[in-house]
């Protein structure tokens, strides 16, 4: 141990820095911007950015010039979480799922205190929600933050719950740490999570829970729409067909109901 500084590769520690930093960037950064913010060697980042893009593990918009954390990444994530098939077996019980509710279904996994969308099946009506791999939701105010929030184990909704800033987005936002805690106990009443229209006027979203072999969560199943469609009077009616699809891809991960 005491030659470890001898075992350092300076380039590889500065790839590893350049991936966290695109981490905390959902919206992607520039060049100019990540030499500004990370103070690389100019060569040396256009070296590790050309690479990284080259191997698949981050994307450069042609367009806007900016750079992002890919898709292969997330895949990582999920084999160093146990659920490397969870996309796979995901596929088909989400298409089922919106060919009977016409919505948009998506599916998310619960990363770094943050909920990190996965995949989505984009819904058959001519206005629909489409989102892009990678998008994170908050905790306090989504349906599958909450769903996790509710089912995480104690350690770990605590550790998520300190990070939770309580931002008011509209008038049913929960607020204060008491009133969410409130909303957790019903939601692990339920087995399912609501967001009527917490985060965004106009919107309703309901998720449910994806376990794993051990009966702990692995994802959250959720459907978004505008309010007017997904009514707060169809929540459970189009909660049954949410668990129901959820409760379909948690048996393929050898998940069992006693």
């Amino acid at each position: 141990m005491e030659q470890k500084e001898g075992y350092l590769v300076p380039i590889l520690h500065k790839g590893f820095a350049l991936l966290e930093y695109l981490g905390r960037q959902p919206g992607g950064r520039t060049m100019a911007e990540t030499l500004a913010d990370l103070d690389f060697p100019k060569t040396t980042l256009f070296r590790l950015l050309a690479a990284l893009t080259d191997e698949g593990y981050i994307c450069l918009d042609p367009e806007t010039g900016r750079y992002t954390l890919s898709r292969r990444l997330l895949r990582l994530g999920l084999a160093a979480l146990g659920e490397a098939e969870l996309v796979e077996y995901a596929l088909q019980p989400m298409r089922a799922l919106r060919d009977r509710v016409r919505e948009s279904v998506m599916l998310g996994v619960f990363m770094d205190n943050r909920v990190v969308l996965l995949e989505q099946v984009l819904g058959s009506h001519n206005f629909t929600f489409i989102l892009k791999p990678g998008t994170d939701f908050c905790l306090h105010a989504s349906a599958p933050g909450k769903l996790f929030l509710a089912l995480l184990s104690d350690q770990e909704r605590e550790e998520a719950l300190q990070t939770v800033d309580y931002q008011i987005y509209t008038p049913n936002t929960f607020g204060s740490r008491e009133a969410l805690e409130k909303e957790l106990e019903k939601i692990r009443t339920l087995g399912y999570a609501t967001d009527d229209e917490e985060e965004m006027q106009g919107v309703n979203c309901l998720a449910a829970p994806v376990f794993n072999s051990f009966g702990e969560i692995a994802a959250a199943l959720w459907t978004s729409g505008p309010s007017g469609r997904l009514t707060r009077e169809s929540f459970p009616d189009m909660a049954v067909r949410i668990i129901e699809a959820a409760d379909a891809i948690s048996l393929r991960l050898g998940f069992k109901r006693r």
